[in-house]
C-alpha cells in the first residue's frame, strides 16, 4: 500500500466489498501499521480477514525498476512479492509502479520455462461481451517472439476464464491486408498462421483498432507499447462519452425526464464501460498470479480486481494456463 497514489481507505473499502462477495477470502496487508489500523476501523468484516504486515519502505511511481532491486528490500511491494514466492500468499495485488512490479516479480516469482518475457492482459468489454487484450505495457519491444507468446498466453486465458473452447485470435496491425506492417509484425502472423493450421490455436489474422470495441476476436494481441497507448486512448474516449451523456441529459428539462424514464439502463451501460472498473491488468506467464491496479484506483476498481483475482484462484487458473502453454510448446516442438 506504501508508494500508491489510490488511498488506503478506498483500497480497505474495495477489499471488504469483495470479501462480502467472497467469504473464503484472506488478505496479508503490506503498508504502514498505522495507517491501515486507523482507516480499516470502519471494515469489521475485513479486520476479521486480514493480517497486516507493517513495512518501513516504499517504492515511489518514480523510482526505476533497476534502481530498487537491491535497495528497496522492506518495500511493501517486495514483501508481497517475497511472501508469494515462498508460498504464505497466493496472489499478488498491487497499485504501485508497473515497472518495479514486472521487474520484482520477474526477478522473485519467475516466468514459465516456455515463456521469455511475461505480458500485462485485461478483460475488456466489447458489442458480444469480452475479449482479452494483451501486452498493455509489460514489454515496450516489438517481437514477433513476444507476440506468438502473447497468443498463446492470450488464448489459454479466454479459453479458462470465458469459457471459450477455440478463442480466435487477431494480430493488431494498421489495416487487415497481408502486405500491411513491418516485418515482425508479418513473422509472427505467418506463424501463427502455421499454429492455427495445425489447430494448435485459432488465428483470425489481422484486426484494426476499430475491431476491438466491435469484438472480432476473443483475444486482441499487440505489443506492450501500441497496447499501453490503447488502453490509456479506450479509457479517455469512456471518460469522454459518460461526460457528453451527463451534459445532454442536464441540458433542458425533457432530457432531465428522459433521463429519469432509462436510469436504470442508464446505469447498467455506465457501470459497463467505466474505466474506474475495468482497469486491472494481469501479468501473464509468471509461475504465480499477480495483478496490478492503476495507481489512482478507487474503491470499484480494487473490489473488481480483487474479485477478478479470486475468480482466478478458484479456478486454478495459473495451473492450468502452465499445463495449456506446455501442452502447446510440446506441440510445436514435436
Amino acid at each position: 500500500m506504501l508508494g500508491s497514489e489510490t488511498k488506503t481507505l478506498e483500497i480497505l473499502k474495495g477489499l471488504e466489498q469483495s470479501l462480502l462477495r467472497n467469504i473464503n477470502y484472506k488478505f496479508y496487508l503490506f503498508g504502514n501499521k498505522n495507517s491501515i489500523i486507523k482507516n480499516i476501523r470502519r471494515f469489521k468484516k475485513l479486520q476479521n480477514a486480514c493480517q497486516i504486515i507493517d513495512c518501513k519502505e516504499s517504492i515511489t511511481m518514480n523510482d526505476k525498476p533497476s534502481d530498487i532491486i537491491k535497495s528497496k528490500t522492506f518495500s511493501s511491494m517486495h514483501q508481497a512479492i517475497k511472501s508469494t514466492q515462498a508460498n504464505e500468499t497466493d496472489a499478488v495485488l498491487s497499485f504501485g509502479n508497473t515497472g518495479a512490479l514486472m521487474t520484482l516479480s520477474l526477478l522473485n516469482i519467475k516466468t514459465l520455462p516456455e515463456i521469455k518475457r511475461p505480458s500485462i492482459a485485461s478483460i475488456w468489454p466489447n458489442m458480444k461481451g469480452e475479449s482479452i487484450v494483451l501486452d498493455l505495457g509489460a514489454n515496450t519491444k516489438l517481437s514477433s517472439k513476444y507476440l506468438i507468446d502473447n497468443a498463446i498466453l492470450g488464448s489459454s486465458l479466454a479459453n479458462i476464464i470465458l469459457k471459450i473452447d477455440t478463442p480466435s485470435i487477431g494480430l493488431l496491425n494498421v489495416g487487415s491486408e497481408e502486405i500491411k506492417g513491418n516485418e515482425e509484425i508479418k513473422n509472427a502472423s505467418d506463424r501463427l498462421r502455421e499454429l492455427s493450421n495445425l489447430e494448435l490455436i485459432n488465428y483470425y489474422g489481422y484486426i484494426e483498432g476499430n475491431d476491438i470495441s466491435i469484438g472480432k476476436t476473443n483475444v486482441i494481441v499487440t505489443d506492450g507499447f501500441t497496447g499501453n497507448i490503447a488502453l490509456k486512448t479506450a479509457e479517455g474516449t469512456a471518460k469522454l462519452f459518460q461526460s457528453h451523456l451527463n451534459s445532454a441529459y442536464k441540458s433542458s428539462l425533457i432530457s432531465k425526464i428522459g433521463y429519469l424514464l432509462s436510469s436504470l439502463s442508464l446505469r447498467s451501460v455506465k457501470e459497463r464501460l467505466d474505466p474506474r472498473v475495468h482497469n486491472c491488468g494481469i501479468f501473464m506467464g509468471l509461475n504465480s498470479l499477480v495483478v496490478k491496479c492503476h495507481g489512482q484506483s478507487e474503491f470499484k476498481g480494487v473490489s473488481y480486481a480483487a474479485d477478478i483475482i479470486y475468480s482466478l484462484l478458484q479456478n486454478d487458473v495459473n495451473d492450468r494456463i502452465k499445463n495449456y502453454v506446455i501442452d502447446i510448446q510440446r506441440k510445436i516442438a514435436i
